[in-house]
């Protein structure tokens, strides 16, 4: 098994999709603490592997350790396939210890805060509490296998998967295309995730705060420079 994550609108599902292919099935944040989130989780799989037997979906909330575990049962059921989700925030943070102590491998990867912030919020979303958890996850970045850039990913997709590959135990390779049609719609779970339907990694997302006519707190300009990156 392993984990991928980092803070909200990272390139948390780009990093996702990318490593759902060959011999890897990386499921978009399953949530298997949560049983609202069901639909993300079992059914996918089911569909994926008509032939393996999984555990029904939970129907009441889990613990994390409880959620590894049932990480750990379907995974069991691909194998030899290796299995991993991807999660962000709070539940990326709460997974991540227990998978490190399980011997199972934990990724994040991180984004210039500012270029998330151009776009429009979702509702539940908060400059200040997205500032807040960046500055979580950062300092937590020693403790992970290991973490990359959105920048790097997009800017050099071979080599930035390669490394996460060394991390995982896998030989990975970036897709320089894929087609449109064969998205699954719990990969476009809101308008930002769209961008997987031009059928290639973009590096158009990189940088544009700066030609964005939208000013940030002094707390955002300060995240972004305690994560390494320049005005």
């Amino acid at each position: 098994m392993f984990l991928i994550g980092g803070p909200a609108f990272s390139g948390t599902t780009l990093l996702a999709f990318l490593l759902d292919r060959s011999g890897v099935t990386c499921l978009d944040e399953p949530d298997f603490h949560n049983p609202e989130q069901n639909h993300r989780g079992v059914p996918v799989l089911r569909r994926r592997f008509p032939d393996a037997v999984f555990p029904e979906p939970p129907t009441e909330p889990m613990s994390y350790e409880a959620a590894t575990d049932f990480l750990a049962v379907c995974q069991a059921a691909v194998a030899p396939r290796r299995l991993g989700m991807k999660l962000c925030d709070a539940p990326f943070l709460g997974h991540a210890p227990i998978f490190r102590s399980r011997g199972c491998p934990v990724v994040a990867i991180v984004r210039d805060v500012r270029d998330v912030l151009v776009r429009e919020m979702e509702p539940w979303v908060t400059e200040r509490g997205l500032n807040a958890m960046c500055r979580r996850i950062w300092a937590a970045r020693e403790e992970f296998d290991l973490w990359v850039r959105y920048e790097d990913l997009v800017a050099a997709p071979a080599e930035t998967l390669a490394r996460v590959g060394a991390a995982l135990g896998e030989r990975l390779s970036a897709p320089v295309v894929w087609s449109p049609d064969g998205i699954e719609g719990a990969w476009l779970k809101l308008d930002r995730h769209h961008l997987l339907r031009g059928g290639g990694i973009s590096g158009e997302r990189v940088g544009i705060w700066r030609r964005a006519a939208k000013t940030f707190t002094p707390e955002t300009h300060e995240t972004a420079r305690l994560m390494g990156y320049d005005d």
